[in-house]
C-alpha cells in the first residue's frame, strides 16, 4: 500500500471488450491502482507467474494453473472466465493426407506447440470423448515443453526442434494433424471437423461446458496479506462485462464468438460466467481432460481450484 492509501498491482491482463474498461481506467477503484504489464503473446506471462509469482494479479491458462496447483505453487485462482473459445475448428489436416474423420487419428501422429497447451488439451478431449480416439496410442509431436518445470511428459510426447513448420510437416506427411488454434482453411490445409462451428455449437447445447482457455489468478501471499483485494478486482470486472453484454445486446455481433455470446444472452444465459458454480461444469470437464492426458495426478473438484475466500464471489 503506498503513501496514497491505495494497493498498486502488477498486473498482466489481455485486452478484451469485457476487460478494457479496468485497463483504461473507465472501471476503477478508489483503493487500487493497476502498473499493467505488457506481455505479447500473454501466454509469455503464465511460466513466471505460476513458478514466481513475477505479478500480482495474472491471466493465465485454466491447465497451467490446475497444474501450478498440483505442484503446490503459490498461486490462487478468481472465479473469472476471462477466454473461452470453440476447438472444433481448432485441429486441422492435409486436404490431400489419408486422414478423413476424427476417429482415423488412432495411432496418428498429432503436432501442437506444447503438449500441456489448453487448446490442445480441450482439442484431445474432444477426440476421444466425442470420437474414440485412444490418446495413449497418438503421438504428439511438439516443439515446446509446459509452463510448469516439474511436469514430466508421459512417454507418447515427443519434440522436434523449436524452428519446425508444423504446416509443411502436415502436408509432407511427418505428422498427421496440426492442432494449430483457428486459422482460415487453404488448398492444402484443411479442418479435420467439416461444419466445426455447428458441430461446436450443438456440442455446446449438449454438454453445457465453456471450453475454458483463460482465467484469472492472483498471488497468494497477497491474498493472505489483502483478501478484500479480490472482491475488489473481481466486481470491476464484473460490472466491465455487464456493460459490454450490454452493448452487444443492442448492437450485431462482430465475430463468432460475438454471436455464440448473443446467441446465449438471446436465451437468457451469461455466456461470460463468474463464479464457482456457473463455471463449475466447464471446470470439471477441463479436469477430466487434464486428467484423461496425464497432466495431473488425481482428479479435483471444482471448489479445490479455489482458496476458500474466493469461493462466495458471485
Amino acid at each position: 500500500m503506498n503513501a496514497t492509501g491505495t494497493t498498486t498491482l502488477r498486473t498482466v491482463l489481455e485486452s478484451y471488450p469485457y476487460t478494457s474498461g479496468v485497463i483504461d481506467g473507465t472501471y476503477a477503484s478508489p483503493k487500487l491502482q493497476f502498473d499493467f504489464i505488457e506481455t505479447k503473446p500473454i501466454i509469455k506471462a503464465f511460466a513466471p507467474m505460476a513458478n514466481e509469482q513475477a505479478y500480482d494479479l495474472a491471466e493465465m491458462a485454466i491447465v497451467t494453473f490446475i497444474q501450478a496447483l498440483a505442484q503446490g505453487k503459490a498461486v490462487s485462482l478468481l472465479p473469472v472466465m476471462l477466454l473461452s473459445r470453440f476447438h472444433h475448428a481448432s485441429i486441422v489436416k492435409a486436404a490431400t493426407g489419408p486422414i478423413a474423420a476424427p476417429g482415423d487419428l488412432n495411432g496418428k501422429k498429432i503436432g501442437v506447440r506444447s503438449y500441456t497447451q489448453t487448446t490442445g488439451v480441450w482439442v484431445r478431449g474432444i477426440l476421444y470423448g466425442e470420437y474414440g480416439v485412444d490418446l495413449d496410442a497418438v503421438t504428439n509431436v511438439t516443439t515446446e515443453g509446459g509452463h510448469i518445470k516439474e511436469y514430466v511428459e508421459p512417454p507418447n510426447v515427443v519434440r522436434v526442434p523449436a524452428d519446425s513448420a508444423f504446416d509443411a510437416m502436415l502436408v509432407a506427411g511427418e505428422i498427421d494433424a496440426w492442432i494449430s488454434g483457428p486459422r482460415p482453411p487453404d488448398a492444402d490445409i484443411v479442418p479435420l471437423v467439416e461444419n466445426a462451428d455447428a458441430v461446436a455449437n450443438a456440442w455446446f447445447d449438449r454438454v453445457g461446458a465453456f471450453p475454458i482457455n483463460h482465467m484469472l489468478t492472483i498471488r497468494t501471499a497477497l491474498l493472505d496479506e489483502q483478501p478484500w483485494i479480490a472482491r475488489e478486482i473481481f466486481d470491476l470486472l464484473k460490472a466491465n462485462k455487464a456493460a459490454y453484454l450490454d452493448d452487444l445486446r443492442a448492437r450485431e455481433p462482430a465475430n463468432a464468438d460475438e454471436r455464440f455470446r448473443k446467441r446465449l444472452l438471446e436465451a437468457g444465459r451469461d455466456p461470460l460466467p463468474f463464479g464457482v458454480e456457473p463455471l463449475r461444469r466447464s471446470l470439471d470437464l477441463v479436469i477430466d481432460y487434464a486428467l484423461a492426458q496425464k497432466l495431473i495426478p488425481r482428479r479435483y473438484t471444482a471448489e479445490d481450484l479455489f482458496d476458500p475466500r474466493v469461493r462466495d464471489l458471485v
